[in-house]
């Protein structure tokens, strides 16, 4: 272990003290004998030379220190009394006794307590350096006084030379173990703030974005390395530099100078386009500096370009038909038999059904038996886009809509749509602006893209979906009644497979068939109580939970059968019997009703096993976080 720690000693005894106290702390000490100019002196050169993280001394040795460096500094003062016992031996020799004392600014010493406890006249002599000691010491010998107390080692000594009886204040061994405790505390933040700046430095070198931070002195403290391909100028330049050292060019004054919070203001510099943002760092009203990103347009540009292509990549082609939806039930026949009735015509479609049922595959299967099939198939979930992109990845944008729009414009997923059909999934979750523009386009068949000024022709299919109630949110006014009647022109309800419980059978063989291959494995079937298990369980997210739980059994199944056993790995069981709602680690035993009721119970448990966590609960429950927010606002959570 290296020493991180100085501590100055006026005299022997302090060092020896120290030393001691210091290995019973298991603390690794510099000690330098000296006071003052001379000690300030020493340490100086010890940090210069050493990783020293804090310094330990007393009285003026300490102010001197503080001039000379920036490590911390930490008092090992003495106390009242330790002054008192220096005081009551003084009085031993004469009652013509000298305080010799550091002047601290703004500060000064309450002698009165102590000389109405010993019982004579004290007169004090402040010092701020050695030359001051010399001449504090020629008064005192001008005013007859014949006990010097204080002054350190040297004070003490110049006093004998002067015939004055010289007495050091001892530094108690109380008052030593408090100032290298500090010491000890003191070096354990620190360690915890150079893992947490050096982290925060990771993090800030590896960012994609340059970044700048500038602080209250216009002196820069960050510069990471995209900020300085950018800028073209070495970090360790200008890190810990103010600004008015360097010669900026304009363009570069423009980034980093203003004192104004700024988002998304495209400036160019050398050449590149930069997207910059700056943040002013305010703490209670006072400003203490700024951090400025930015990122080249271009680099974003190419970034939005790869991440739509792979969208579109995934989106434009129908995979399913009728014949994938698997199910010999009677709900289920009559409506496939619905869906291929509206499939050769070309009206709007809406379809609903709980999460899991099979929306968008129905979707595709009508497609692929329309006019449209060797048109393009356009899937967009209006949940997964954020607001602020869902208008112009739907309608388009022409070049200059707004900052970073990528030159020449963008068609939106109805212009990639054109010929074909666009379904839309999760409808309920539009915006009321969107859905006005929406509205237009199953209206007039044409799209106006963002900062255009011409009407696009579409040629469009439009088929939507939503797991929620329409007409419920036209009644609360969530969603647009003109645009409800636009969309519902034909409509498809998916029962959800409680409701067509016979053709479980069929699904759990086709997907143990698909399972099988996947991971090769050979199983054959499932035993008949799981059979009769799987049957019975309510299936909160359908046929996608159906096929959830089947992947699981047929990765852990070992033979050629699944039995019951292998189903203690699952998170959820339901067992419909009568009692109270209880909840254990892989079992739920909730009370008899109405289907609404029985989900309820199920979202109340998950609700405590979860914490709260929306994400998880729609996770486990197969279901979206739109659904769910819904079901839990009925239930009274906020």
């Amino acid at each position: 272990m290296f020493a991180r720690v100085v501590m100055t000693s006026p005299y022997p005894g302090f060092t020896i003290m120290a030393k001691s106290i210091a290995k019973e702390l298991d603390l690794e000490v510099i000690i330098v004998e000296a006071v003052l100019e001379e000690a300030a002196r020493k340490v100086r050169e010890i940090c210069e030379q050493n990783e020293i993280d804090v310094i330990v001394s007393r009285g003026g040795t300490a102010e001197a220190i503080k001039k000379v460096v920036d490590t911390p500094v930490i008092l090992a003062d003495s106390n009242d009394f330790d002054i008192l016992m220096g005081l009551w031996e003084a009085r031993k020799y004469s009652d013509k006794i000298g305080f010799l004392a550091f002047d601290y600014p703004k500060m000064s010493y309450e002698i009165q307590n102590l000389v109405d406890i010993i019982g004579v006249d004290i007169k004090q002599f402040l010092y701020r350096n050695t030359e001051d000691i010399i001449q504090q010491i020629e008064k005192a010998v001008q005013d007859d006084i014949k006990v010097m107390v204080g002054g350190g080692s040297f004070g003490v000594n110049l006093a004998k030379e002067r015939g004055i009886h010289g007495i050091l204040i001892r530094s108690s061994r109380r008052t030593l173990v408090q100032a290298l405790q500090r010491a000890k505390w003191t070096l354990n933040i620190r360690d915890r703030d150079k893992k947490g700046t050096k982290q925060l430095q990771t993090i800030v070198d590896l960012s994609r974005d340059g970044i700048v931070s500038i602080d209250q002195n216009e002196v820069v403290t960050v510069f990471n390395p995209i900020a300085e391909r950018i800028f073209n100028i070495n970090r360790n330049e200008i890190l810990n530099q103010p600004l008015s050292k360097f010669q900026w060019n304009r363009d570069i004054a423009r980034v980093l100078g203003p004192d104004e919070e700024t988002s998304g203001d495209v400036i160019n510099v050398g050449g590149t386009s930069l997207l910059v943002n700056r943040a002013l760092i305010t703490v209670d009203n006072q400003n203490y500096g700024k951090v400025i990103t930015f990122q080249e347009v271009s680099k974003l540009q190419q970034l939005e370009h790869s991440v739509r292509r792979r969208m579109h990549e995934r989106g434009l082609v129908a995979r399913f038909g009728f014949d994938d939806i698997k199910g010999n039930s009677e709900a289920i026949r009559k409506c496939i038999q619905r869906a291929k009735r509206f499939g050769v015509t070309d009206s709007t479609i809406l379809i609903t059904g709980e999460s899991g049922t099979g929306k968008e595959m129905f979707a595709q299967s009508i497609h692929n038996i329309s006019g449209r099939k060797d048109g393009p198939f356009v899937a967009v979930n209006c949940a997964a886009l954020p607001e602020n992109l869902l208008e112009s990845e739907l309608f388009g944008y022409e070049e200059g809509a707004f900052t970073g729009a990528k030159k020449g414009g963008k068609p939106g997923y109805f212009e990639l749509a054109h010929g074909g059909t666009i379904f839309l999934d999760e409808i309920g979750t539009l915006p009321k602006n969107v859905q006005a523009r929406l509205l237009r386009v199953l209206q007039e068949r044409e799209v106006f893209r963002l900062g255009g000024d011409k009407v696009i022709p579409v040629d469009v299919r439009v088929i939507a979906a939503t797991n929620e109630d329409l007409s419920e949110a036209v009644n609360s006014l969530a969603f647009r009644a003109d645009l409800f009647y636009r969309l519902n022109v034909l409509n498809i309800k998916i029962p959800p497979l409680r409701e067509r419980v016979v053709d479980i059978p069929l699904l759990v063989k086709h997907f143990l068939n698909v399972y099988n291959q996947r991971f090769q494995k050979s199983v054959q079937e499932v035993t008949p109580e799981l059979m009769e298990w799987l049957c019975q369980y309510p299936w909160p997210g359908n046929i996608r939970e159906l096929s959830n739980v089947i992947e699981r059994l047929v990765i852990l199944a070992e033979g050629s059968f699944i039995g019951m056993e292998l189903l203690d790995m699952e998170s959820i069981a339901v067992e419909r019997e009568n009692g109270e709602a209880s909840n254990t680690e892989e079992r739920l035993t909730i009370s008899a009703g109405t289907l609404e009721e029985m989900e309820d119970q199920i979202i109340d448990i998950y609700v405590t096993k979860f914490s709260g966590n929306k994400t998880e609960i729609a996770n486990q429950l197969g279901i979206s976080r739109t659904t769910l927010w819904k079901r839990l606002k009925r239930l009274g959570y906020s």
